[in-house]
């Protein structure tokens, strides 16, 4: 381990994550682990990837506010006892990739591209739900890990509907999405989208509240700011 430790990962430190499959973690992820993987969770093109990724990304979300709660790892150790039948002896490699997260700290984008080179068109809303999890365990849910799952929802490709499914199983409140902003549907045509967004200009504009006062002003703007950049990544997404 003690080599480990002194080689790193180059992952850890921005470089490819796809180097480990091939480097130091990747002789301490055994054959018999990576069989495991292809046996409980088939479609995986790279378990080495997928099983780094995915411990990167949970301590990573676990560890926003500076720490990481024994229970939290212990959530992280379940999923691969439960899930992919791991053993306690075989924890070594994820203890280490948590210990190496917390230590380097990197940026969640290229680690969730490095899971999709992995899982393609797997387990995405599983490693969203697994987020989910780990943050209700300690009660971490607060708006700027809202906001860090919502990047991660589209890093990992996982639509609106989807990523509200997953919310709903949790108990929690209806996700905010550029169509839900608006007061349409997803599935909305071009003409409804534009017509429902010029409604809402209208209804929202700071103007029709400015004999209310300032704040109610401030907070119309708001509304009104949050109308436009919702329309901005529709409009991106749907090329209007």
């Amino acid at each position: 381990m003690s080599l480990l430790w002194g080689a790193g990962l180059g992952f850890l430190r921005g470089g490819p994550l796809g180097a480990i499959a091939g480097g130091a973690l990747g002789h301490f992820i055994t054959k018999k682990v990576r069989k495991k993987v292809q046996k409980r969770l088939p479609g995986i093109k790279n378990e080495d990837l997928f099983i780094t990724s995915v411990v990167v990304i949970l301590t990573r979300l676990a560890s926003q506010e500076g720490q990481i709660s024994s229970r939290q790892v212990e959530a992280i150790y379940r999923f691969f006892v439960r899930n992919l039948d791991y053993k306690t002896s075989e924890l070594g490699h994820i203890n280490f990739v948590i210990r190496e997260t917390l230590r380097v700290n990197p940026h969640l984008k290229p680690v969730a591209e490095k899971f999709l080179e992995a899982s393609p068109t797997h387990y995405r809303g599983l490693l969203l739900a697994l987020g989910y999890q780990i943050l209700l365990i300690e009660n971490r849910l607060n708006e700027e890990a809202e906001k860090t799952l919502n990047e991660l929802a589209g890093w990992l490709n996982v639509g609106y509907e989807e990523h509200g499914n997953i919310r709903k199983k949790f108990s929690l409140g209806e996700l905010k999405t550029p169509y839900s902003v608006l007061g349409v549907d997803e599935k909305a045509g071009n003409e409804e989208i534009k017509k429902a967004y010029r409604a809402c200009l209208k209804e929202n504009h700071p103007d029709r509240v400015a004999h209310l006062g300032e704040s109610y002003v401030e907070e119309a703007h708001l509304r009104f700011l949050e109308i436009q950049a919702a329309y901005k990544e529709i409009e991106i997404s749907r090329g209007l």
